[in-house]
């Protein structure tokens, strides 16, 4: 799942003369709560933020996400001078201002921009395309990225129905207390640990040659992060870098 407030299918006829705005900080993902994470991150992810799993009705399969706070317009690792606070960003994250779509008119997968971070000013920016209609640099360099997170998008998926075809996901409830206020958190799942635990070796083969059952245990040690969002906005420290420029 992409970042993009007002994403836009690109192509050379309807953007020719489209220019990149600057991209400086994450100030864009200031009130951008939850994003998609790839299986290949995990461990990365787990050791900073919790995973959870969402529905997507659409394609019939569960989406792992990062929690970045826990109530939507909250993200509590953006700080007031747009610095990600945090050591590792995830990639869905880094892509922006750039996602993978489906462009509407023809249903095939489409290399997506925000359209506010776009401009048709010639003064500003960085071009997408050239003057034969050919991807520039900035669009070249973004689609290497996107590439790259097509292939663990695959990888992600397939992870993904392997838990749902051994029945390990199962709703999530948080209640938690910041001062008076008690913030819950819904509409997620997570794997079921019993059931986990208590499938047979068979079950379990499929999941271990993958790196799938270290990932899904990796998931379940990252619930422990919920902790570290009760008590509200985060700052900087000797253990928490805080990250900013350019991301990809």
């Amino acid at each position: 799942m992409s970042v993009l407030t007002h994403a836009m299918a690109l192509n050379s006829r309807e953007h020719a003369g489209l220019r990149l705005l600057p991209q400086q900080g994450f100030a864009y993902a200031r009130e951008i709560h939850m994003a998609g994470v790839m299986q290949p991150e995990f461990l990365r992810v787990a050791a900073l933020y919790p995973i959870v799993f969402v529905e997507d009705p659409a394609f019939d399969t569960f989406r792992p996400m990062a929690l970045f706070g826990l109530r939507a317009g909250e993200n509590l690792f953006v700080g007031s001078d747009g610095r990600w606070q945090g050591a590792y960003v995830p990639a869905v994250v880094r892509a922006y201002p750039f996602a993978l779509g489906r462009d509407a008119k023809d249903d095939r997968i489409a290399v997506c921009v925000d359209a506010v971070a776009t401009t048709r000013d010639a003064g500003v920016g960085e071009p997408l395309f050239q003057a034969d209609g050919q991807p520039a640099p900035a669009l070249l360099h973004a689609k290497a990225f996107l590439s790259r997170l097509r292939q663990m998008q695959v990888v992600t998926d397939a992870f993904c129905r392997a838990l749902a075809e051994r029945n390990l996901f199962t709703p999530l409830a948080v209640r938690v207390r910041r001062g008076d206020e008690v913030v819950q958190v819904g509409g997620c799942y997570v794997v079921n640990e019993d059931r986990l635990e208590g499938l047979s070796l068979e079950s379990l083969a499929g999941l271990r040659p993958r790196g799938w059952l270290a990932a899904a245990f990796a998931h379940l040690v990252s619930l422990m992060q919920i902790e570290r969002l009760e008590a509200g906005p985060l700052h900087p420290g000797p253990d928490r870098p805080a990250v900013d420029g350019v991301r990809r």
